[in-house]
């Protein structure tokens, strides 16, 4: 299910599903041991002998507060009488999330309303071996195992604590768990359960008619008892509706110390621009590396999930933060690619965010058992190209020379060696999709732009021999792109040419990057026919349009009568096109309409998922995916450069 609502500091993340309940917990770093693994933290109320968990039966509308990340949802339950307001927030610094819940009684008499709050907690992913434990002196819950505790507690405008609560066992043929025990709303109190449990706390207010009340609660993490109790001091101490303006303000200041002017841009694709940007920094751990996605679901599905930091999507996200002046978030994941790049100067398919090498499909034999190396070449490629633009627009000439030994000239060294004599392409790799193995237009353009790259940066250093001998390299490979991977009689740039020889002239979108990585240029005829090509072929002809990946993409297809389902990513690969080749203002209508596009179908809260059902519009597969909101931001910030560049004055 996709995440309406995501939340972080670079330590944790918390991400909200569309019926207000946290789903994926992320600590202490940020894509790495998710303590819910999808379970999920209910609120529920009970009032009038009646009690509702929110959800089916509820109106809910989710959304954040302006320009921030504080959540800010309504939750109303008719045949109840009672709406709720409801503010999520992870505190900048202290690593803590916080829930503000307004209770607004909609009847004509005071009412006794409980609010009830779940954890079900699968501590470092796992339930065996949990501790939920009632904490007598400081009045809260306490869940733990080994140096993961979470502490909730929480308060009330009338001055009350926790008015009840309880813990047990779960998810067994006997046990389903403590929020069961909260349905008649009374919790029996039990005070320690051990093994696969979760617990249950609720708060009492009482509240006049048509009148309001309101509920705090928090939990505090850390890696000792004394960590979460310290914490929760703080918490009471400093006052949760503070440490709600704080965090407020600070994501406020934050995203408005954006360099980009948005005036010239319609009012729904500036606040989607300002939102995409909260919503990445979400998925950044203060380490450095950037997680695809916090959306946990497709554990049910595969068992594994996007939160890994893949060299491609990092450096895709780290451009847009570039553009977009948020120069010490690239610089972070810079600094991560430096540390995990192997002593070849290639990156594995896709890394923790803790730097070590994470889950792979990617087998290091070909199908006759000989050695290959499991690598999509792209990823190491994009890095430098994403290094050299981040150096261009900031010239922190200290922080390269820094990463120059490693990061750019062993990667150089690389994409030097791993090229084929006889064609002078690179050997072959994994796609940009991870599907097929083979040397793919989008890779060996991408390859093309890193050699350049190297040039540029060993020109920086006065490297004149490694200058030459990259410029050289840059420009054959080029060449060679045109000699092999141009089809005349098509008139196009083809997908692929794989081991066996042969080649693939389907229509893939993500060949648009022969012009967004270079090396040709957006008005080039080779890229004109091509780009018209896939936009001929590749958009989804329905009510809902959009471009497809490539033709007859079975991943999640819902339907034959399109070449796939539309994704978000390969529409602003179209719109970015459109961008560059413009000779006026006027000629940047079709991309901004692309943009506005990419606003209809995001979500509410203006989250951006994968791709989406082609005839409902409905996000499919992981939502968010920061790819999607990278290349939002990117797309954005080239139109506003080329509108003022056709601007009077």
């Amino acid at each position: 299910m996709p995440r309406h609502i995501v939340l972080g500091n670079g330590r944790m993340a918390v991400a909200l599903d569309n019926k207000m309940r946290v789903k994926d917990f992320f600590y202490p770093r940020v894509g790495v041991e998710n303590h819910t693994s999808s379970h999920d933290f209910k609120i529920g109320v009970w009032t009038d002998g009646v009690f509702s968990w929110v959800g089916d039966g509820w109106h809910i509308s989710m959304g954040y507060l302006p320009d921030t990340l504080v959540s800010r949802c309504v939750a109303e339950n008719g045949p109840l009488g009672i709406t709720l307001e409801v503010n999520d927030a992870v505190h900048n610094f202290l690593d803590v999330y916080l829930r503000k819940l307004i209770v607004h009684n909609l009847g004509d008499s005071r009412r006794e309303v409980r609010v009830f709050l779940s954890q079900d907690f699968h501590i470092y992913g796992v339930d065996e071996g949990d501790t939920a434990m009632y904490e007598p002196v400081l009045d809260c819950i306490i869940h733990y195992k080994r140096k993961r505790y979470f502490l909730i507690n929480g308060t009330t405008d009338q001055n009350g604590g926790i008015d009840q609560f309880s813990t047990g066992r779960k998810e067994t043929p006997v046990f389903e768990g403590t929020w069961k025990d909260a349905e008649d709303g009374a919790l029996e109190g039990n005070p320690i359960a051990q093994g696969a449990v979760d617990s249950v706390v609720s708060f009492k207010l009482e509240v006049e008619p048509k009148a309001t009340r309101t509920t705090y609660y928090w939990v505090a993490c850390g890696r000792s008892s004394e960590d979460v109790k310290a914490l929760n001091s703080q918490v009471k101490g400093v006052g949760a509706e503070q440490l709600f303006l704080e965090t407020e303000n600070y994501w406020s200041a934050w995203v408005s110390k954006q360099d980009v002017d948005l005036t010239a841009l319609p009012r729904d694709i500036a606040r989607i621009f300002k939102k995409a940007l909260l919503i990445m920094r979400t998925h950044v751990d203060n380490g450095g590396g950037i997680i695809a996605s916090c959306d946990s679901d497709a554990l049910q599905f595969n068992r594994d999930t996007y939160a890994y930091a893949w060299p491609r999507d990092g450096a895709i996200a780290a451009m847009a933060f570039d553009m977009a002046g948020f120069t010490e978030v690239s610089r972070l994941f810079f600094e991560f690619c430096d540390r995990v790049i192997t002593d070849g100067g290639y990156f594995l398919h896709k890394y923790s965010s803790d730097g070590c090498p994470g889950s792979s499909w990617h087998p290091w034999v070909d199908a006759r058992g000989q050695p290959q190396l499991p690598i999509q070449e792209d990823e190491t490629a994009l890095v430098l190209f994403a290094l050299w633009r981040h150096y261009q627009k900031h010239r922190d000439l200290e922080f390269i020379g820094m990463v120059y030994p490693k990061l750019i000239v062993k990667a150089t060294d690389f994409l030097l060696s791993y090229r084929d004599e006889r064609t002078g392409l690179p050997k072959p790799s994994y796609d940009p999709w991870e599907e097929r193995f083979g040397v793919f237009t989008s890779t060996v353009a991408t390859t093309c732009a890193a050699l350049a790259a190297g040039a540029r940066f060993a020109r920086v250093f006065y490297d004149s021999k490694r200058q030459e001998l990259l410029d050289e390299a840059a420009m054959q490979m080029k060449q060679a792109m045109s000699e092999h991977l141009y089809d005349r009689s098509l008139g196009r740039f083809i997908k692929a040419i794989y081991p066996d020889g042969s080649r693939d002239l389907s229509l893939d979108s993500s060949i648009s990057s022969i012009f967004t990585r270079g090396p040709f240029n957006a008005g080039d005829e080779e890229v004109a026919k091509t780009m018209k090509a896939l936009a001929e072929g590749l958009w989804v002809r329905t009510a809902i349009g959009g471009m497809a990946r490539y033709e007859n993409d079975s991943y999640y297809r819902l339907s034959k009568r399109v070449p796939g389902n539309p994704w978000f990513v390969c529409t602003l690969w179209l719109a970015r096109w459109h961008f560059a080749r413009a000779d006026c203002i006027e000629e940047l209508k079709e991309g901004l309409d692309l943009l506005s596009w990419v606003v209809r179908y995001a979500s509410p809260s203006g989250v951006l998922g994968e791709q989406l059902d082609p005839h409902t519009g409905a996000p499919i597969s992981v939502s968010p995916l920061v790819w999607s909101h990278a290349e939002f931001v990117i797309a954005v910030c080239e139109y506003l450069a080329r509108y003022q560049e056709f601007s009077p004055g």
